[in-house]
């Protein structure tokens, strides 16, 4: 992973940033998703392979993966969202979340048939006979059961005993005919400066010949969160500093000083601050004050800092020694002897 998807994974791991970003793509910025609502997840996954020369799995692992307990209706509705984050094109993109998405259900699809099983309490031998029968024989388990599993997947007691009933087809698979799965939404989250020119799907990837064949097909949309490609209005409709942030990763090399500067003494989010000091390189120096980063006065400090800098070059250049350069330094900007000094400390070095 490079160093701006490390530092996107750590700023966008903060519940706040990450509901920000889900409300933009999935509720056109409104507040929808709220950050208390949201539990990180295990982001590891087990890839099995297949065939004569499978070898054994594969573990992967996602960028970023949180479950979302949204209320309607005073009921629990649960939503997984997982995040992927990108620093350049990933032009097999769609495979690698549609695996993601994949290997997701096909685990929720399991621990759902291990707890149904051991709800029924049937053993393998009497779903055996069921099938042998060649019948729809209903198979009949006693179980304590709340409205849905704990942690471990396992039922447990609450209100007394209900009746479960198992055909030997959903025996068979683990998975009833009234079973549900948690839904899956994967976002990727492009932080390259030059606009995403991959695949935006599977059928983008895909070589058909006949298009008759497409309605035979299923296809495999990227969720694309890309501030290079996004209009300037869309970057209000973020409700935190992440929209700030989107705006100067797609202005990095144009105009960034100059929205930085624009700020109006506005005080930026510290974590924000550091992002973006590192994953666009503003080489600012971050101090945090009551209220978070003043990134105007920290851009006219490394407006200052370049100016000393130049002014230390130049002096070399004539042949002044560093004693000198520090005198002069101190009385033409207001600096103290310190500071002058760990700017020729680097230079010394190198």
């Amino acid at each position: 992973m490079g160093a701006i998807d490390a530092e996107g994974k750590q700023y966008l791991s903060n519940n706040e940033f990450f509901a920000d970003a889900f409300n933009y793509l999935l509720y056109d910025g409104e507040e929808v998703i709220k950050p208390e609502d949201l539990k990180e997840l295990d982001t590891t996954a087990i890839a099995i392979p297949y065939g004569n020369n499978a070898k054994a799995p594969v573990q992967k692992y996602r960028d970023l993966f949180k479950i979302w307990n949204a209320m309607a209706d005073e009921n629990a509705i649960y939503i997984l969202l997982g995040a992927e984050l990108q620093s350049q094109v990933h032009y097999a993109m769609p495979v690698k979340d549609m695996l993601y998405d994949s290997i997701g259900y096909s685990e929720q699809v399991a621990k759902i048939g291990r707890a149904n099983r051991k709800a029924a309490k049937v053993s393998a031998s009497e779903n055996d006979d069921a099938k042998q029968n060649g019948d729809d024989q209903k198979i009949e388990g006693i179980v304590s059961t709340p409205l849905v599993n704990d942690e471990d997947g396992e039922l447990v007691a609450e209100n007394g005993e209900i009746k479960i009933k198992l055909s030997s087809a959903e025996f068979l698979s683990g998975f009833k005919k009234g079973d549900k799965l948690v839904p899956i939404i994967t976002a990727v989250i492009y932080l390259g400066e030059e606009p995403w020119d991959g695949p935006r799907s599977l059928f983008d990837i895909l070589d058909v010949k006949d298009d008759r064949l497409y309605k035979f097909l299923s296809d495999y949309k990227l969720n694309l969160i890309s501030p290079a490609n996004m209009d300037e209005a869309e970057f209000d409709k973020f409700k935190t500093d992440l929209g700030f942030a989107m705006r100067l990763i797609k202005h990095q090399s144009d105009d960034a000083d100059k929205i930085l500067m624009d700020t109006d003494q506005r005080m930026i989010d510290a974590e924000t601050a550091r992002f973006l000091n590192s994953a666009i390189n503003l080489d600012l120096d971050i101090v945090e004050e009551k209220g978070g980063v003043n990134m105007c006065k920290a851009m006219e400090k490394k407006e200052k800092k370049d100016k000393i800098t130049g002014a230390i070059e130049m002096l070399r250049l004539e042949g002044t020694k560093d004693d000198d350069i520090i005198v002069r330094v101190m009385k033409a900007f207001g600096v103290t002897k310190d500071y002058v000094d760990s700017l020729l400390t680097p230079q010394k070095a190198s």
